[in-house]
């Protein structure tokens, strides 16, 4: 093993949450290393952004390139609940600045933020395989070993970040893990050469489906459509115990949808991807040496496309509460506590909301009026409620005035998070972490995670 090196923080994984607190971290003169285990341009799924990160891609500087690479995305075009006409929200009934974001190639948008971690000053090495989380005999994690071009380094740091995705290679070993049973879910999807767009032709199609799950419908083009099939894993798995494939469970999804299904043609659907997309959080953000953001962290369903906005946001958190910390060591657990603290209540409000929204045989009104009352501002127009919600905007006060070393209400935060440690200790009786999901769908339907 070769000599040991130091930064002050080394990031696990590459992907838009690593690259966005790199990034960030190294505009403000910190060494930072990041290790991203595939090579980029690499193909993944997630492929919708919503305006609430849009501040963050601004002080990244890289929104004059997304504007020109990208799709833009104006609205949602939602096929839900019990009205029976299609309806509409878009962005610009926020009445902001932000009217609009964009529908994106993950494989470019992520190298695009890579990148830029790399011009900031972060050193970024891709085909870098994490092997093993060092810790000191306190516990304290002091860095990683890791293998690159063959040869096995170890890297010490301030801070380890995991921002890994569902691989969780430090939080997978330090803390639990909460699975939302009711979102275990699986999509499965293709895209499309020839489709007829919608009315509004730079939306989003959200669409409920008779039989069960919800439909995607994203222009990443005016000639490539990116189509799925959102649905219970245990669905899926009774599907192929039948003996249908991936295919037939798609177009049966498709030919139970009232808008989808009038935008393609099914013989032209191209190749079938499965991927799961199982709802969970992580007990604790942040321990000794350690923070977690994106997936590592939490993930919640894509139906309102929040998973790279919930990501870059706790990045945008965690880089700004480890500037802190690099400054004022002894500020750790008020700086990560708040940290954790609005990050984990940032999830917590749209989880409770798709959860609420799940159910679609509501009225449009009510999905309306209930985003309202969620987090914590409160916007008189139930329209405008929904759509900021959804978008992102509704945090972004909370979000751009985050202060990591701010006394106000730090007292509240370290109680709540008391309080979370002992409600997740009692539920899981003191066993340890639950049990992965298992192997309820082939393979290949929980080789990567949406989002």
């Amino acid at each position: 093993m070769s000599e040991t090196t130091r930064y002050d923080v080394v990031v696990i994984g590459g992907g838009p949450a690593g690259s966005t607190l790199a990034g960030l971290l190294a505009k403000r003169g910190r060494s930072v290393l990041v290790l991203e285990r595939e090579s980029f341009p690499r193909y993944h799924i997630g492929e919708s952004l919503v305006t609430g990160m849009i501040p963050v891609m601004e002080e990244l500087g890289v929104v004059d390139e997304l504007e020109a690479r990208f799709q833009r995305k104006t609205g949602i075009n939602l096929v839900w609940g019990k009205d029976p006409q299609p309806w509409r929200t878009d962005f610009s009934a926020t009445g902001g600045v932000y009217d609009h974001s964009w529908h994106v190639r993950r494989d470019e948008f992520d190298q695009i933020l890579l990148e830029n971690a790399r011009k900031l000053g972060a050193t970024v090495l891709e085909q870098a395989r994490v092997d093993d989380v060092v810790q000191d005999a306190d516990g304290t994690v002091t860095g990683v070993v890791y293998t690159h071009g063959g040869k096995k380094q170890q890297v010490s740091a301030a801070y380890t970040v995991d921002a890994s995705g569902q691989n969780r290679v430090v939080t997978r070993k330090l803390t639990d893990v909460t699975f939302q049973e009711d979102l275990r879910n699986v999509a499965v999807w293709t895209y499309f050469e020839r489709f007829t767009p919608l009315e509004a032709p730079e939306d989003i199609l959200v669409e409920a489906i008779d039989g069960g799950g919800w439909m995607w419908g994203i222009p990443l083009s005016d000639t490539e459509l990116s189509l799925g099939y959102v649905l219970p894993a245990t669905q899926l798995a009774e599907a192929t115990a039948q003996g249908r494939s991936r295919t037939d469970v798609f177009l049966e999804g498709l030919a139970g949808s009232r808008i989808a299904r009038t935008m393609v043609d099914p013989a032209d659907a191209g190749e079938m991807r499965t991927a799961r997309d199982w709802s969970h959080i992580s007990e604790r953000f942040h321990g000794p040496g350690w923070v977690a953001v994106g997936d590592a962290a939490c993930f919640i369903d894509p139906l309102f496309s929040s998973g790279v906005w919930l990501g870059t946001s706790g990045a945008w958190m965690a880089s700004r509460a480890l500037d802190a910390v690099l400054d004022e060591p002894g500020s750790e657990e008020q700086a990560l506590g708040r940290f954790e603290a609005t990050y984990q209540q940032l999830y917590n409000d749209i989880l409770a909301y798709v959860r609420f929204f799940m159910d679609p045989n509501r009225l449009r009104e009510e999905y309306m009026e209930r985003a309202q009352g969620v987090g914590r501002m409160y916007i008189e127009n139930s329209r405008v409620g929904f759509i900021s919600l959804i978008s992102g905007i509704k945090a972004l006060p909370e979000l751009v005035s985050f202060d990591p070393m701010g006394v106000e209400g730090i007292q509240e935060v370290m109680q709540d998070r008391a309080a979370r440690a002992e409600a997740a200790k009692a539920a899981k009786g003191g066993d340890g972490e639950p049990a992965e999901p298992g192997t309820e769908t082939d393979a290949a339907a929980v080789a990567a995670p949406v989002g």
